[in-house]
């Protein structure tokens, strides 16, 4: 049987920046706390405008419309932290968190090869996150069962046609009534020769 996906996500949030986007982040963060993702999608896509070049709005964005289950646009906010995210950048996520986020995003949305990537992006920048190495063998188990059933099912596309015992062609059928007739005459004849011998006469049964 197989175990449940392990999932890792968090808000980031920031401490000490001041500011209209601080208010809308810790806003977003308090909302998030509270299990209101709804309310924490709204704050922290604010956040995103008012500061669309920081990786750590786009990331509070993914957490949250992960939360409510829209794993492709939770993929995407994700997407653009990281392409927001440089190694100078700081009081940001760091690059395995994102990546690991981003695996479990595509694989909940059944992207399983872009999850496979992005897991093994996780474990190039931390080779000891557990869950990253388990997710990235079920994805892996479960690319393999996905590959092997297109294989059988063209398989079974490609070969010929069973005929069932029932399914008889119309030539067979025609010649599996010749032979009926021939026999039924046959019988008849017989019986007719055993009549006249015994004298005994059958009734019309037409």
């Amino acid at each position: 049987m197989l175990r449940c996906l392990f999932i890792s996500i968090f808000v980031f949030v920031l401490i000490g920046w001041v500011g209209g986007w601080t208010r809308t982040m810790k806003a977003g963060s308090e909302a998030y706390s509270r299990q209101n993702y709804g309310e924490a999608q709204v704050a922290f896509q604010q956040a995103t405008l008012d500061k669309p070049e920081n990786p750590t709005t786009h990331y509070n964005l993914g957490t949250a419309l992960y939360r409510q289950d829209k794993f492709r646009e939770a993929a995407r906010a994700f997407q653009v932290s990281l392409r927001k995210h440089t190694e100078q950048t700081k009081n940001v996520p760091n690059l395995a968190h994102i990546y690991y986020n981003l695996g479990n995003a595509q694989f909940k949305s059944g992207d399983l090869a872009g999850a496979i990537e992005s897991y093994k992006h996780t474990l190039r920048s931390d080779s000891q996150d557990t869950d990253a190495q388990y997710n990235l063998a079920l994805a892996l188990q479960l690319m393999k069962q996905q590959e092997d059933l297109a294989q059988q099912q063209q398989a079974n596309k490609d070969a010929p046609p069973k005929t069932e015992p029932n399914d008889i062609g119309r030539a067979e059928t025609l010649q599996l009534l010749e032979r009926f007739s021939e026999n039924e005459n046959r019988l008849r004849q017989k019986l007719l020769q055993e009549q006249r011998k015994s004298g005994y006469r059958r009734e019309k049964d037409w």
